[in-house]
């Protein structure tokens, strides 16, 4: 979904939290009395990371550069913000909801940010009144209409909607290319991923935008499991198997790490079709190579003004800090989440 129409949607939900940073430093600043706002004592905002640690670990880099420099520039004056951690939801939504509550009730953040997860515990935040900034990876960040009870806010807007209204055009730049290079007008297409609630939703949303865009869907598939997975041989068989027995001309892959681990076996079986996923880093650029990256948001290979300041941001928060799909999600939302701030301070 746009991300203007979300950000209409859940303004409310922003603003009552915001209001509460607000008022809580006009007493801090007026009274010198110590604010009764969790996470914010009138001088140091607490928040915390959630999401899968162990697949998208820059989630916390990207978020803790952005800090340091929000820190460091004092962007508002006399007020600091303090990452604590970024808690693992395992991809397991019991977890993630136990984490969030230690978050909460334990570490006592103000708000979530650099929020890579895909299982928030959506309900639990709203009822705490706690803003998680993060990537968009589930529907706790949408509403088929407008309302003020959600407090999930994405750069990228709502990804996964259950009940969309309509379906971004996603893939519009993969269908030119693919159907450039296979010659064909609608080139056969599967996408694949992780079988789970997000998993299923997502793909049957980016099977609907990649008709659209011109693709020929042969097949969606969700078939192996959240990681580990000790042998993905058979999930990599019935991608190359999905056009009624032979190989699709192009996949994509809507999982995180493990789109790596199938591209391994699947590029070992000599498929020779185009093979899309949405990760990026320049670690990951000769093992994915051969494949194609479509994801949303600028190439970190661009010379754009916001490219170098990201650079410059995890270079200085740690010189050699890789910019990757976890950095730019937890950097971005991140900056979300400032950029509110600024406009109530």
């Amino acid at each position: 979904m746009h991300s203007r129409m979300t950000g209409r949607r859940r303004a409310g939900a922003l603003l009552a939290a915001l209001a509460l940073f607000s008022v809580a430093l006009v007493t801090a600043t007026s009274s010198g009395a110590a604010p009764s706002v969790r996470g914010f004592d009138g001088k140091t905002i607490t928040v915390a990371g959630l999401g899968i640690k162990g697949q998208l670990p820059g989630g916390e880099f990207g978020a803790r550069a952005r800090i340091q420099r929000f820190n460091d520039t004092n962007e508002i004056k006399g007020i600091k913000i303090k990452y604590e951690e970024l808690a693992d939801d395992k991809q397991d939504p019991a977890t993630a909801l136990s984490e969030a509550r230690r978050l909460v009730s334990q570490v006592g953040v103000f708000a979530v940010v650099g929020d890579i997860s895909a299982n928030n515990p959506g309900q639990y935040f709203a009822q705490q009144h706690v803003p998680y900034f993060g990537g968009g990876f589930d529907n706790t960040y949408c509403s088929p209409k407008p309302s003020t009870s959600l407090w999930g806010f994405s750069s990228g807007g709502c990804i996964v909607p259950a009940k969309p209204s309509f379906i971004s055009d996603i893939y519009g730049a993969m269908y030119k290319y693919v159907s450039q290079k296979t010659g064909k007008k609608h080139p056969t297409f599967i996408v694949f991923g992780n079988d789970d609630d997000w998993g299923r939703n997502g793909n049957r949303i980016f099977a609907i935008a990649a008709k659209d865009a011109g693709f020929k869907v042969v097949g969606i598939q969700n078939k192996y499991p959240s990681p580990p997975v000790n042998d993905y041989t058979p999930y990599a068989q019935a991608v190359l198997t999905g056009d009624h027995g032979s190989p699709p001309d192009s996949t994509f892959c809507t999982g995180a790490l493990d789109c790596l681990d199938m591209w391994k076996v699947m590029k070992a079986q000599g498929y020779k079709g185009i093979y899309v996923h949405g990760l990026y880093t320049d670690q990951l650029v000769k093992p994915f190579d051969g494949t194609a990256v479509n994801g949303p948001y600028t190439s970190p290979s661009e010379d754009t003004p916001g490219v170098r300041q990201l650079k410059a941001d995890l270079e200085a928060w740690k010189s050699g800090t890789p910019v990757e799909l976890g950095a730019i999600f937890g950097y971005t939302s991140t900056d979300m989440f400032i950029q509110a701030l600024k406009g109530v301070a």
